[in-house]
């Protein structure tokens, strides 16, 4: 019996247990690529929406700034004044929506930063004032770096970079 089992004429189930394993292990590695592809795509698709995010609060952080003034920053989107090598600057904290929320430092008390910040700096020469507003991400958030339309890296932000808009506006004497 244990010739016929040995011989051309056995089972054949040793053939047939090989051709499972590597169906198997094809199916593992498919699956494997499908987990992959899901996990990018909703890594790619969170830098897209913070991005659009971020650009739609930095206009309308520009546009509040264009029609209010600094009134407007402090007031409606609660930045705070600060100076910074001989410029005005203003900072916020922003929501995981990107939208203010207050101070850049927790009060005491609170577990940590907020997970987004806005810095406009204004620049005024001859009569033309400049807004540059930064948005970033908290340093434990997502390293992601984009600037202006180009949607060029900035080799300087270290990640937390997402959006840099600049406006001018004319200042009458």
């Amino acid at each position: 019996m244990s010739g016929k089992l040995n011989g051309k004429g056995g089972s054949g189930s040793g053939l047939f247990l090989m051709e499972m394993i590597v169906v198997v292990f094809f199916f593992v590695l498919c699956a494997s690529q499908c987990i992959l592809a899901f996990a990018t795509s909703e890594r790619m698709s969170r830098q897209g929406r913070n991005l659009n995010q971020a650009v739609t609060m930095a206009e309308s952080i520009v546009e509040v700034w264009k029609a209010e003034g600094v009134d407007g920053l402090t007031g409606r989107l609660k930045f705070e004044k600060r100076e910074e090598n001989g410029a005005i600057a203003y900072e916020a904290a922003l929501d995981e929506n990107w939208r203010p929320v207050g101070s850049v430092q927790p009060a005491p008390g609170q577990d940590g930063a907020a997970p987004h910040r806005a810095r406009l700096q204004l620049q005024e020469e001859d009569g033309i004032v400049t807004a540059v507003v930064v948005m970033e991400n908290s340093p434990n958030g997502v390293p992601v770096a984009y600037k202006g339309e180009a949607a060029q890296m900035l080799p300087d932000s270290g990640g937390s970079v997402v959006y840099v808009l600049e406006a001018k506006k004319y200042e009458r004497p």
